[in-house]
């Protein structure tokens, strides 16, 4: 599923599984801004809905004086990521990642970037 956020919306977006007494399906929603938020029967129609409900919450805001927030979570702010990451493991992790690293014939960066992989998108 693919969807273009209009580029002078600068929010980052969430879908996510939603359940009511009566509906079973998903929210579209801003992050910094959950009260732009559209429901639909599939991930697509709930996205499909996200520019009405952000020009309606955008004249509510402005007639009700509210100040709109700007994007504040880490994924509407520009960061510059290094690459480069420390994290300490039990010895006993280190020593089995070592190892299958070195059966599949890689190192064991290689290895743990694939395996970080696929745990963020199992």
């Amino acid at each position: 599923m693919t969807y273009e956020l209009r580029a002078e919306w600068r929010y980052p977006l969430a879908v996510a599984p939603f359940v009511d007494e009566d509906f079973i399906g998903f929210r579209a929603f801003l992050i910094d801004i959950p009260a732009i938020e559209s429901i639909g029967k599939s991930p697509e129609e709930a996205l499909a809905g996200l520019d009405a409900a952000r020009e309606e919450w955008l004249a509510f805001a402005k007639a009700k004086k509210i100040t709109i927030p700007e994007p504040d979570t880490v994924f509407g702010k520009m960061v510059d990521y290094s690459g480069r990451l420390t994290l300490r493991i039990p010895r006993s992790l280190h020593q089995q990642a070592a190892e299958r690293a070195e059966l599949e014939g890689v190192s064991l960066n290689a290895y743990l970037n694939t395996a970080i992989q696929r745990g963020l998108y199992a």
